[in-house]
């Protein structure tokens, strides 16, 4: 009982706003069609918002390759470049036209960004103490790796490190899935609890606690784990059939 139905008219639409509006609109029409019956004209009309959802992120990039918050902007937005990345990764290997030039500057400066990573401690905290920035860089990580340019040197640094969030270990170990090191993958997630206290952030990651709970589904996933997995997805969609209201990158997440 997901309610498609209700979430989708939410998001499905031609894509404007933000970087983060932009991608969560057109994210989830990725995948509609393989858990939808579409009619010929639906199905038009979900081309037509992704091709256009890939056109207008090339708005978005600045001069080093990275992505802005909003068109026309010169400052990279690092969540935003690691979730409009994500969505342009995931079209290209379903076959959409992706600029190579575009994907290039991102990747580029991806890579530049992951192995240049220090955590910063006096950068801004959540709530229940996991930092947005280990998330920002777990989440690069794992872009990098599902376009198969892994940053192989920054993933083990991270993976070394004392005290990572729960939730940047998860989005650590979906990287190392995602290249075949399922063994380090399932070595690094064997401790991990899969509980999210509810939170939302208003910035940084613009997270919240479902997001989260989509994003380690998505490990779990990945990591053939269908015990916990089939949990986590109970979960995700009793609060997507609820009345709860949720923002655009939450619900597309989860969808």
């Amino acid at each position: 009982p997901l309610d498609l139905s209700k979430r989708l008219k939410y998001l499905i639409r031609y894509p404007h706003g933000c970087i983060e509006q932009t991608t969560s609109s057109v994210f989830p029409q990725l995948f509609l069609s393989k858990v939808m019956d579409l009619n010929e004209k639906e199905l038009g009309n979900l081309e037509n918002n992704i091709k256009a959802g890939i056109k207008r992120l090339k708005t978005f990039q600045v001069s080093n390759g990275a992505l802005s918050y909003w068109p026309g902007e010169n400052d990279a937005s690092s969540w935003g470049t690691n979730y409009g990345g994500h969505f342009l990764i995931e079209a290209k290997i379903m076959g959409y036209a992706v600029p190579d030039g575009m994907m290039k500057g991102i990747l580029k400066y991806q890579k530049q960004q992951a192995n240049k990573w220090k955590r910063d401690g006096n950068f801004y905290n959540h709530p229940h103490g996991k930092e947005s920035d280990e998330i920002i860089q777990a989440y690069r990580l794992f872009t990098l790796a599902l376009s198969e340019k892994p940053a192989l040197g920054a993933m083990n640094r991270m993976k070394e490190m004392q005290n990572i969030s729960n939730i940047a270990l998860w989005r650590l170990a979906g990287a190392y899935a995602l290249i075949g090191k399922e063994k380090i993958a399932n070595q690094i997630v064997a401790d991990l609890n899969t509980d999210i206290k509810p939170y939302k952030e208003m910035r940084h990651s613009y997270g919240s606690s479902l997001r989260d709970k989509a994003m380690i589904l998505e490990v779990l996933n990945l990591t053939n784990d269908k015990l916990k997995g089939k949990r986590m997805f109970d979960d995700i969609a009793k609060q997507l059939s609820s009345n709860n209201w949720h923002r655009t990158q939450t619900t597309a997440y989860s969808l």
